[in-house]
C-alpha cells in the first residue's frame, strides 16, 4: 500500500510536470524533469509517509489459560491481543496472514483486539497499522497455540501395593493416611485426585509416558470414592475418572478373649484343668468378626493363626510346643492391618513324659490276716494296697 502511495503521488506530479511544461514551452523541459525526478525522490525519502509499525501483539493474560500464563497455550478461539502503536491509528490482527480483526489504538498508544474464531492449532499473530497514508509493514510475529480440545479421561486411581496394608494387598482397605496412587493419562497432563469425602488431595504431573503417583493429603478415617480428573496445558479439564473405593482404617481392633485349651485338648483326669499331653493342642476363642488371630507363647513364641468367622469365633491348633508351662496370648490383626493389644494369658502345662513306675504295691498290715501279718496271706476279699509313685500320679491297680 505505501508503494501504491508514492506510485499515486508521482503520478499526481508529473500531471502537474506536463501542465507546467506545455505553459512554459518547451524551453523548460530539462528544468520540469529535474523537479519531477527530485519530487520523487524526496517522496522515497520521507519516511513520515510510512504508518509505524506497531509492536508485536501479545496474548491477553486472562486469555493465557492452562497451566502457565505465559507459554501463549490457549483454549480461548476467540483470543484477545493487545500491544502498542501510534495513537490513533488503525490496527489491523492477522493470523498466518489472513486478517482476524481490527481496532484502534488509543491516546495512550494502546491496541486491544479479539481475534474472530479461530480452530485449533498454531498461528503466527502479526498487527499492522494505518494512520491513513497507507498501512505499515507487519509486527514481529507471535506464535499462538489454539487448543479447545478436552484431554483424554484419566484411567482409575489405583492404591500402590505398599499403601494397601494389611492381610491383603488388592483389598483397597489401608491404616495409611496419605496413600500412594497411581494411574495413566495423557502425557504431561496435570492429574487432580478428588475424594468423596475430603475434596481435592493431591496432584501430580503425568510423565512423557502418561504415568502418574500421588501421595495424597491426609484423608478421614471411613469410606472414600477418589477419582482422577486431567487438566492440558491450555486448561482444558477431562470428565472425572472411575472412582476407586477404599477404606482408611486406622483404629486397632479390640483385644480377644483369653484362650481357652479345648476340651479335647485338655487330657487327663480333669478336662479344665489346663494341663495336658498334647504337645499340639488346640486352643480357641473370640475376637473381632473377620480379624486375624496369632496365638504366642512365652516360651515358644507365634504358634499358630486363624481368621475369626461371621461371628468372631476362631480356632488354632498350634504348633508343637514345648514341654512344660506356657502363657497363651492371642492378639489379632484387622483387614487394614490395625493390631490390637494381647489378651490375658491362658497358663497352660505340656506334659508328654510318663511317669516313673510305681513302687511294688504292699499289702496293708491291716489286710493281712492270719497268723502273719507280712506272709500276704488273707482271707480279706478287699484288701487295702500300699506303695509310692510321682506325686500327684493317679494309680491304678492291676491283678492279674
Amino acid at each position: 500500500m505505501l508503494f501504491r502511495h508514492w506510485l499515486k503521488a508521482l503520478h499526481r506530479n508529473s500531471l502537474m510536470t506536463r501542465r507546467h511544461a506545455r505553459r512554459h514551452q518547451a524551453g523548460t523541459g530539462n528544468l520540469s524533469t529535474h523537479r519531477a525526478v527530485g519530487t520523487v525522490a524526496e517522496l522515497l525519502e520521507d519516511r513520515t509517509l510510512l504508518s509505524a509499525i506497531p509492536t508485536a501483539p501479545d496474548l491477553i493474560t486472562p486469555h493465557d489459560t492452562g497451566l502457565s500464563n505465559s507459554d501463549n497455550i490457549t483454549n480461548q478461539t476467540t483470543p484477545a491481543f493487545i500491544g502498542g502503536a501510534t495513537a490513533g491509528d488503525s490496527v489491523e490482527l492477522f493470523a498466518d496472514g489472513v486478517s482476524v480483526g481490527s481496532t484502534t489504538a488509543n491516546s495512550s498508544g494502546i491496541y486491544l483486539v479479539s481475534s474472530s474464531v479461530l480452530a485449533d492449532g498454531t498461528y503466527d499473530i502479526t498487527a499492522k497499522a494505518d494512520d491513513g497514508s497507507g498501512q505499515s509493514a507487519a509486527s514481529p510475529a507471535l506464535s499462538v497455540t489454539i487448543d479447545s480440545t478436552a484431554p483424554a479421561i484419566p484411567s482409575l486411581p489405583d492404591l500402590d501395593p505398599a499403601s494397601d496394608s494389611g492381610s491383603s494387598s488388592t483389598d483397597n482397605i489401608t491404616n495409611d493416611t496419605t496413600p500412594t496412587l497411581n494411574g495413566t493419562s495423557d502425557a504431561g497432563a496435570v492429574i487432580s485426585v478428588t475424594s468423596s469425602v475430603d475434596g481435592a488431595i493431591g496432584t501430580a504431573t503425568a510423565d512423557g509416558a502418561g504415568d502418574w503417583s500421588i501421595t495424597s493429603n491426609v484423608l478421614a478415617e471411613g469410606a472414600h470414592n477418589l477419582t482422577a480428573i486431567a487438566t492440558d496445558a491450555a486448561g482444558n479439564t477431562s470428565a472425572a475418572s472411575a472412582a476407586l473405593a477404599i477404606t482408611v482404617d486406622t483404629t486397632a481392633p479390640t483385644a480377644p478373649s483369653v484362650p481357652d485349651l479345648d476340651t479335647a485338648s485338655d487330657s487327663g483326669s480333669s478336662d479344665t484343668d489346663d494341663i495336658t499331653n498334647d504337645a499340639t493342642p488346640t486352643l480357641n476363642g473370640t475376637a473381632e468378626a473377620g480379624a486375624a488371630v496369632t496365638l504366642t507363647s512365652d516360651v515358644d513364641g507365634a504358634v499358630g493363626s486363624a481368621t475369626a468367622d461371621g461371628s468372631g469365633n476362631w480356632s488354632i491348633t498350634s504348633s508343637v510346643l514345648t514341654e512344660g508351662a506356657h502363657n497363651l496370648t492371642a492378639a489379632t490383626a484387622d483387614a487394614a492391618g490395625n493390631t490390637s493389644a494381647a489378651s490375658a494369658a491362658l497358663a497352660i502345662t505340656v506334659d508328654t513324659a510318663n511317669p516313673a513306675a510305681p513302687g511294688v504295691a504292699d499289702l496293708d498290715a491291716a489286710s493281712d490276716t492270719g497268723s502273719s501279718s507280712t506272709d500276704d496271706i488273707t482271707n480279706d476279699t478287699t484288701p487295702t494296697l500300699n506303695g509310692t509313685a510321682e506325686a500327684g500320679a493317679t494309680v491304678t491297680l492291676t491283678s492279674d
